[in-house]
């Protein structure tokens, strides 16, 4: 076959070149598409003509249906036509295909590939890729199957670890950006052995090394089919809880998963639990049982100290406590008092009264060894946790007939006695028809109920007292409180007011609190007891200043790291309910401190440290400012300072520019705003404003290439 031109075809010299990579030629004219197949033979693979015909294209079809793997072969004919591979042709291109052929009965895979020879000319080479095809399809198989555990542990796991035992590699995927993203590895437990001494706590580092050693740590998985272990992990200075756990990879033991997360949160509410566990123990002494109650979920946790009580059928932990207690109240509590009780105990009933009073107090009868109990059900919010609720049950029985008893002989006297009782220290009986009143206090000398003074108008001069005997703060809400109509309102609403104020005494205010009542039996009576509460209160405060404390950092002053992680997680909240109101994080981060505690010594690194806080917080004055690491620092800004973010900002790189050491700002500094939009939680604006600040960092350090190349 010669070109049109007479000379010999330059496709030759191209075809014994190509003769070492394919095992079939086929020299096609692009004319009359008439062809030569050519095949390799012997160990020299010498180019030898096997066939040829007067179209190519129209051969294809035919041999196709006989040569090609079935499920192939209506994808390589469509794919395989004139048109196809001309237009791939065009401008100097290849075309190429990859299929598989019948050879003895099995698939096997070959690959061809087009290419014009000279304008008359084209030569398609046939190419055996049976053995590199399967293992790029093994090699995907296998990163499908780790893409698949990826996902579905990366909502539950911060790092994940997919490791081939037969040679130690393994690849690293994280959600996280403390530990990275998809990363290989050649040697997992030699890198682990090295990561456990660098940054897991000292206390736990020898266990884990012996936990996570290779041998170890398989025999576990054999005996238990998963290993888990739990440690503490050092981040900023800071230990944090972790767990560990690892499996085999489903039908291939020779793979393993290894999962990592954070468990810090969890592990220090397990502790909180305890704490709460050991209040409720001393608690349950005062009562016959205790509930704590998760309003979120309704689960809860029953504490009883009175074995009669705990046998009464309610478990000691259940998943509905509102379920439960309505089954229990149709089966134990006095029929006169069941549609009472289950509408008092219904939980949108109770949450409301919760909100409104701050503590609910229920009444019933119970059966108890036999016959019918009076029981007292007092009902809190704990502070600072809106998403529980304790309940505790106390007996009452006897202080309840003795009380029935006294009604009887005096309605008046057993109404003042029901107040006393619940320990308050001056009662006021108000006829509210007439204004008129009897006032009574509690004698600790003769433990028995006082005549003090009698009055014609409680209601005007209680208007009268309250402006010379009130702390001046609290005079306005207790002077509208206390207003005739403002308490009968709430009285015939509720049955029952409290008021909390500061009494001053001795030229102290004092904490007391005013409990009212409508009395069922006496409906031209109301019922006023004040007690002092002083203690408790100011108890309350001790502990919010406690709590205060905690969430202090102790060199700079300003919020830690706590507060911060309390501060994220109310946003989220509100991010969550899409109620969220913008806001902005801004990150810094100190220039330098580690190469002033080298060289000057800690004492004036801590120095730096609380010079470059006042900075901020003077600055950023009506935002809070947090400690988050030893030398970081977070500002969450809201409200003013939000909308004057722009200013501040520059406010704040002015001054850093006036406090250069050497050149350098004393921190790296990096905001950004919260998008509605994209934004699910704080941490993705932090991150955000994290790595602006990094970037500035940079910058600081070719300003200054001797700045510590840690950036601390």
């Amino acid at each position: 076959m010669t070109a049109k031109s007479g000379q010999p075809l330059s496709f030759a010299r191209i075809a014994l070149a190509l003769a070492n990579d394919y095992c079939q030629l086929f020299v096609i004219d692009s004319d009359d598409d008439s062809y030569i197949e050519y095949t390799t033979i012997g160990a020299e693979k010498e180019l030898v003509q096997a066939s040829s015909g007067a179209n190519f294209y129209t051969a294809v079809p035919e041999n196709a249906r006989k040569q090609v793997w079935p499920e192939d072969q209506e994808y390589f004919l469509n794919a395989f036509q004139k048109d196809t591979v001309m237009k791939a042709l065009e401008n100097g291109r290849s075309f190429s295909l990859t299929y598989r052929l019948n050879i003895e009965g099995n698939p096997h895979y070959f690959s061809l590939k087009a290419i014009r020879a000279s304008n008359h000319n084209i030569i398609i080479g046939v190419q055996d890729v049976d053995d590199r095809k399967r293992k790029e399809l093994e090699h995907e198989a296998e990163s499908r199957t780790y893409t698949e555990i990826v996902k579905s542990l990366a909502s539950q796991y911060e790092v994940i670890y997919h490791v081939d035992l037969s040679t130690g590699h393994y690849m690293e995927y994280s959600s996280s950006n403390r530990f990275g993203f998809f990363r290989p590895g050649e040697d997992f437990f030699e890198a682990s052995a090295d990561n456990i001494r660098k940054v897991i706590h000292p206390e736990d580092r020898e266990r884990v090394l012996h936990e996570i050693e290779r041998d170890v740590l398989l025999n576990s998985i054999r005996t238990s089919g998963s290993f888990t272990i739990v440690y503490r992990q050092i981040f900023d200075g800071v230990p944090q809880y972790m767990e560990l756990l690892a499996f085999h990879q489903e039908d291939n033991e020779e793979r393993l998963v290894i999962g990592v997360r954070n468990i810090d949160a969890q592990k220090k509410q397990e502790e909180e639990n305890e704490t709460y566990q050991r209040i409720a123990g001393a608690l349950a002494r005062q009562y016959e049982v205790i509930y704590y109650i998760n309003t979120d979920t309704d689960a809860y946790t029953l504490y009883s100290s009175t074995e009669q009580y705990a046998k009464l059928g309610t478990t000691v932990q259940g998943s509905d406590f509102f379920a439960d207690a309505a089954s229990d109240i149709r089966i134990y509590i006095h029929p006169d008092d069941v549609s009472a009780t289950l509408q008092r105990l219904s939980k949108d009933r109770l949450m409301h009264d919760l909100e409104r009073n701050g503590t609910v107090t229920i009444t019933y009868r119970q059966i108890l060894g036999g016959r019918h109990r009076y029981m007292n059900m007092q009902v809190v919010q704990p502070q600072n946790d809106p998403h529980h609720i304790v309940i505790g049950v106390s007996n009452t029985d006897t202080q309840v007939r003795r009380e029935q008893s006294l009604r009887a002989q005096n309605q008046t006297f057993n109404d003042i006695s029901l107040a006393l009782a619940q320990q308050y220290e001056v009662i006021y009986h108000v006829n509210i028809r007439t204004n008129e009143y009897s006032e009574y206090s509690a004698s600790e000398k003769y433990a028995r109920l006082k005549v003090g003074t009698r009055g014609k108008d409680f209601f005007s001069e209680t208007q009268i007292n309250i402006k010379r005997d009130i702390y001046p703060e609290d005079l306005p809400m207790l002077a509208h409180a206390m207003q005739k109509e403002n308490l009968l309102k709430n009285l015939f609403a509720y049955g029952k007011t409290f008021l909390n104020y500061r009494l001053m005494i001795d030229g102290k205010p004092q904490y007391v609190a005013l409990y009212a009542i409508l009395p069922k039996e006496d409906s031209d009576h109301i019922i006023v007891s004040v007690a002092n509460i002083d203690a408790s209160k100011r108890m309350e405060a001790a502990y919010q200043d406690a709590l205060d404390l905690a969430n202090k950092d102790a060199m700079t002053g300003v919020k830690n790291k706590r507060a911060y992680a309390q501060a994220e997680a109310e946003l989220d909240e509100l991010i969550q309910a899409r109620s969220q109101k913008p806001f902005a994080v801004a990150v810094c981060d100190l220039n330098g401190l580690k190469q002033i505690n080298d060289t000057l010594g800690h004492k004036a690194g801590d120095d730096y440290i609380s010079s470059t806080c006042s900075i901020i917080c003077n600055v950023f004055c009506h935002s809070p400012v947090f400690r988050i690491g030893g030398d970081e620092f977070a500002v969450i800004l809201q409200g003013r300072d939000y909308d004057n973010r722009d200013g501040l900002t520059k406010q704040f790189l002015e001054t850093l520019d006036a406090h250069k050491n050497n050149g350098v700002r004393p921190c790296a500094f990096g905001i950004s705003e919260f998008n509605s939009e994209k934004d699910m939680r704080v941490q993705d604006v932090f991150e955000r404003a994290d790595r602006l600040m990094y970037k500035d960092k940079e910058k600081c350090k070719k300003m200054n290439p001797f700045t510590d190349p840690a950036g601390a």
